[in-house]
């Protein structure tokens, strides 16, 4: 406690300027990790509902081309490809824009599981690959 002052005013709450900063830094250091914890749930909230949305991109995607292929099975068999020309590699063309699509699934995936916390060395071994190559590839 802080001797008395015989001046007026309030009573000094410490007993020195280096008390106080001693005490601002304890009380910063106290909330600190707190703050952390709610922006990275925050961020990690957001990184989800992109992922969520990569991945209903992805599935509209897969959605579209088994409608397509379906309607080619439900067509008269000589309205379908094997019996007359089409388009070159129409089904590799077809499933192409589905792979450009997973692979920003993973990227979404890979980034969300960064902010939560993961290490890169626990996505590494998820993808099965080297701890270098997994941050090489998916870093931001």
């Amino acid at each position: 406690m802080p001797p008395p002052v015989a001046r007026g005013g309030r009573p000094r709450k410490y007993c020195s300027d280096t008390c106080r900063w001693a005490f601002c830094r304890t009380r910063a250091r106290r909330w600190r990790p707190l703050t952390q914890r709610h922006q990275r749930q925050d961020n990690t909230r957001k990184q989800r509902r992109h992922l969520r949305d990569q991945a209903e991109h992805l599935a509209q995607a897969a959605g579209k081309l088994v409608l397509d292929l379906h309607a080619e099975d439900l067509a008269p068999p000589t309205q379908q490809t094997g019996w007359k020309p089409g388009p070159i590699a129409g089904y590799t063309n077809a499933a192409l824009p589905l792979l450009a699509q997973a692979r920003a699934v993973l990227a979404a995936a890979v980034t969300a599981d960064r902010t939560a916390g993961a290490t890169w060395d626990e996505i590494a071994a998820v993808l099965d690959v080297s701890t270098d190559t997994a941050a090489r590839r998916f870093h931001p």
